[in-house]
């Protein structure tokens, strides 16, 4: 099968682990011909700008990435997404399946154009809007309520299914665009299936280049570290104070960028811890499966899944419609991101070897749920099995 991936509603990043690289990865890894079309914007791992790089084919992962030219000027296409020849790249590339990451894009037009003329190309349409990260301003609201609810309604004459890739963002699809809720299912994001067994074998290795004991407890915990996750600074405090209490075994690694406005109180806490910095993809599969317990007292990112995904035991502060990561108790919910409640968390599992033992069971268990070799294949089959209804 032949299928396009478009990535038009804001960048592309090569090598990264967000749920466009590892949908496209697992489709090609499955045995079919695959593209991706995006933009010339890739992302700034040090702020919320884009940076661009030059439009060009190459591949990432086996998949050809053609990326287009803007096509009203940097800002302007920024703002309302428009590229040259997305039609004549579409024309070229001729797919049997068009999996289209995020509706936020003018060009969304060029695809109902293409999809009316060929009747016979399945569709599927992934959202990761929410009023958390997206529709956070009256102007922001206005945006997704106007003009992307346009451009989703217009897709919506030709896509079999919406995915929404955590709860909430199946309800932002019904709510903000009006997409019925009988087109509307759930597709998590996941873990990169061979990274996460790469990373299982090299466990051992890992934890003796970081110094740690076969007996050490080891936490972890990162991502960027900005003011929605300052409760990853009172996790340092808990770890800190376990190892002023003499429970020297209870090990916290750290990593991913620090803003500046938290990075003086983090130097003053993370001396008596592991900071690894930013980390790429592949070391990050890595340290959580060189880890005994992950823990994220803050905002919702996608390490989140990667961590399910690697069977690691995990606690996560308990947000609206998240509870998508717990499928047979193999997580734990922090109430708020207090020391208090985080360190009530963790001593059920350090004072209770047969809880945590359990805890990490159903870990395992869970992890299947989350493999993006089995989440490519259930995309394509719903979308083609609701195309032909």
């Amino acid at each position: 099968m032949k299928i396009v991936n478009i990535c038009l509603s804001g960048s592309y990043n090569y090598g990264w682990g967000y749920h466009d690289n590892l949908i496209s990865k697992y489709q090609k890894k499955n045995g079919n011909e695959v593209t991706l079309i995006t933009s010339r914007f890739v992302n700034d791992k040090n702020s919320e700008d884009y940076l661009e790089i030059d439009a060009e084919t190459r591949f990432d992962n086996g998949v050809k990435v053609i990326r287009l030219e803007h096509g009203l000027g940097k800002k302007l296409t920024k703002l309302f997404r428009i590229y040259k020849h997305l039609y004549k790249t579409l024309e070229n590339e001729n797919p049997d399946f068009i999996f289209i990451h995020c509706s936020q894009f003018l060009d969304a037009l060029m695809v109902c154009r293409y999809l009316k003329k060929h009747k016979n190309v399945a569709c599927c349409v992934d959202n990761h809007a929410d009023y958390t990260n997206s529709a956070l301003t009256p102007f922001a609201k206005f945006v997704h309520k106007t003009l992307w609810k346009y451009t989703a309604n217009k897709l919506n004459n030709y896509a079999s299914l919406f995915y929404g890739v955590i709860p909430i963002r199946c309800d932002f699809l019904n709510d903000m665009y009006g997409i019925p809720k009988e087109k509307i299912k759930l597709l998590v994001m996941g873990a990169d299936d061979e990274l996460v067994e790469k990373g299982k074998h090299k466990r051992e290795e890992v934890r003796s280049e970081l110094g740690y004991k076969n007996n050490d407890f080891v936490i972890i915990t990162g991502g960027k570290i900005d003011l929605h996750k300052k409760g990853i600074l009172n996790l340092m405090k808990v770890v800190n104070s376990y190892n002023d209490a003499g429970k020297k075994h209870v090990k916290l690694l750290v990593f991913g960028s620090v803003v500046p406005e938290l990075k003086e109180e983090f130097d003053k806490l993370i001396k008596k811890n592991n900071y690894l910095g930013w980390v790429d993809q592949e070391n990050i599969y890595n340290y959580l499966c060189a880890a005994d317990l992950a823990a994220f007292p803050g905002r919702h990112s996608v390490i989140w899944e990667q961590a399910v995904g690697c069977g690691l035991p995990s606690i996560f502060l308990d947000l609206p419609n998240t509870h998508h990561i717990d499928v047979n108790g193999n997580c734990l919910f922090f109430d708020n991101d207090s020391e208090d409640e985080i360190k009530n968390k963790l001593d059920r599992l350090l004072n209770d070897e047969t809880v945590y033992m359990d805890f990490k069971n159903k870990s395992i268990e869970a992890s299947k749920s989350f493999s993006y070799k089995e989440l490519a294949k259930r995309s394509i089959s719903e979308t083609i099995a609701s195309n032909k209804k």
